[in-house]
């Protein structure tokens, strides 16, 4: 029993040393205008725990503890902001965590105490950069944060999850959820370019882009090669990078959904890729003379907007229901006929529609694995053909070479599929 003891309330004093720790630091910085520093803190997350260790002999002694605490912490904050004039509270509020950290650590949730104590760290310690970031958030992507929540915890919730129509493959609850699935990767993509910035690599920024859309990024950087003729490596560099990003995605995607048909589909995909990774360290040392330094950065917009979302919706469900008459009516040929198609306007409707009927009764991995690499193929040949069409010659010929080496790699692969 000491042992226990003395294990729950050591780790009590060690997290709330660690909070109490970075608010001295604080404290110094605003020469003592704030109640508490370490020993507060260690005071606070001990009296927490002694509180809920109490809770199991007397409430009322329970309680009166807690209520003396957060009585001194509304006085405190009363007498600070009195003599400082400041508003902020957050010292009080990290007070106030620190005693319930306490008394998780009592009720030996540590994992738990352990967590809190480092959101509670992170957000103290981090408070100009998340501010910086904060400052930064347009409009359009507090409404883009609201649409996700409202696709994925609101409306998914309320779809039935059952098969409707032929073959009962409109199963709204699954197509929602790949809507949810797809937007997801790249909203958090999205909020990783802005997070590091699209101006601080354009290899980083070409792969976050990729797996938001290659094709977006395909088409932007073809219209500002037209415009920067001297420039073009770089933007090859960009676009293979990006292109290179879609077959990880394509792994992920499959990986999330249907993780036996993983190994299948990982041949062609990661043999596409390499030819990407390898063309794009020759691109990476194979320098222009004007370098990057004229080079337009890829302006990514918010990809969470409800109409493009549900028009993927509405894509995946025409892509399955195809892909299951292809299949039943004309066999294999069918389905790749499918993936052919598809490859042109979308990789994500294609791949996860492969995904959820691979390994069924219906279809082998195999030929879902297929269909997606020739979607994927014919997908390279489109944004050959945009570079092609809108885009610089010079830019359009390089890249052209690295395609056909990617489709070359890609048709060989499914030799081993």
């Amino acid at each position: 029993m000491y042992l226990d003891l003395l294990q729950q309330f050591g780790t009590a004093l060690a997290l709330s040393f660690l909070i109490g720790l970075e608010r001295e630091q604080k404290k110094q910085s605003l020469k003592n205008l704030s109640f508490a520093g370490v020993r507060s803190f260690v005071l606070i997350g001990l009296l927490g725990a002694l509180a809920f260790s109490f809770m199991k002999v007397s409430v009322v002694l329970s309680a009166s503890i807690t209520a003396v605490v957060f009585a001194l912490l509304v006085a405190s904050y009363v007498v600070i902001s009195v003599r400082s004039g400041r508003i902020g509270i957050t010292t009080e509020l990290a007070a106030l965590v620190t005693y319930l950290i306490g008394g998780l650590c009592v009720n030996e949730s540590y994992i738990f105490a352990v967590g809190l104590t480092l959101v509670t760290l992170a957000m103290l310690y981090f408070k100009i950069p998340i501010h910086t970031w904060v400052k930064n958030i347009n409009r359009d992507e507090i409404i883009s944060t609201i649409k996700f929540m409202i696709i994925a915890f609101i409306v998914l919730p309320l779809l039935p999850n059952q098969g409707y129509g032929p073959y009962e493959v409109f199963n709204p609850y699954i197509i929602w959820l790949m809507v949810v699935f797809i937007s997801g990767i790249s909203f958090l993509s999205y909020i990783a370019i802005k997070l590091i910035g699209s101006h601080k690599g354009i290899g980083l920024t070409g792969f976050l882009g990729g797996l938001i859309s290659s094709t977006a990024l395909t088409m932007s950087f073809s219209k500002d090669s037209r415009e920067n003729k001297t420039i073009v490596n770089p933007y090859v560099f960009a676009v293979v990078v990006a292109c290179t990003a879609m077959y990880f995605r394509v792994i992920l995607e499959v990986f999330v959904l249907n993780r036996g048909m993983v190994s299948t589909v990982l041949i062609p995909m990661l043999s596409m890729a390499a030819v990407g990774v390898v063309a794009a360290v020759v691109l990476w040392f194979w320098k222009d003379k004007n370098g990057t330094k004229n080079l337009k950065t890829y302006s990514v917009k918010s990809p969470l907007r409800l109409c493009p979302a549900l028009k993927f919706a509405l894509f995946f469900a025409v892509i399955l229901l195809i892909s299951k008459l292809g299949h039943v009516y004309f066999g294999q040929s069918g389905v790749y006929l499918v993936g052919l198609i598809s490859g042109f306007v979308d990789m994500d409707a294609i791949t996860v529609s492969m995904a959820k009927l691979g390994g069924g009764e219906t279809m082998s991995y195999s030929t879902a694995a297929t269909s997606i690499t020739l979607a994927s193929i014919f997908n390279t040949v489109f944004k050959g053909g945009v570079f092609a069409l809108f885009g610089s010659r010079k830019v359009a010929l390089r890249l052209g070479v690295v395609f056909v080496l990617m489709m070359i790699a890609g048709g060989v692969s499914l030799l081993f599929v």
